[in-house]
């Protein structure tokens, strides 16, 4: 295992959603983390937060964060530049949106708001 990391900023555009989960694929790769579920589950959290931050914030940018350190542990942070808060809030079953930040509290380690950043962690599982 190896530590990898990445940063970037873009318009608050839902096309460069993509784009991170690009990036969070190779940054993962350089780190010698393969296992597809778990590339797959670091690329869902990365697109939730991503996605919310583009949505909800109110800034023209957002900045992007993967780190993984030499343990396997993930930490991915989006800075809004906005003073809100994410909410996890319960979708109805017709509702098109409204599950990411759930989703991101069943599959991450833990997860919060520093100013205006919010983060997450997840092992890997691979040592």
């Amino acid at each position: 295992m190896r530590a990898a990391h990445a940063v970037m900023s873009f318009d608050a555009d839902p096309r460069h959603v993509e784009n991170a989960r690009r990036v969070t694929k190779a940054v993962l790769g350089k780190a010698g983390i393969r296992d597809r579920d778990t590339v797959g589950t670091v690329q869902l959290l990365v697109s939730e937060i991503v996605t919310n931050a583009i949505v909800h914030g109110n800034a023209n940018t957002v900045s992007f964060q993967l780190t993984c350190d030499a343990d396997g542990q993930v930490l991915i942070e989006v800075d809004d530049h906005s003073s809100g808060n994410p909410e996890v809030r319960e979708a109805a079953p017709d509702d098109e949106g409204g599950r990411g930040m759930q989703l991101v509290t069943v599959l991450a380690d833990d997860w919060g708001r520093k100013g205006t950043c919010t983060w997450c962690t997840l092992p890997t599982g691979t040592r």
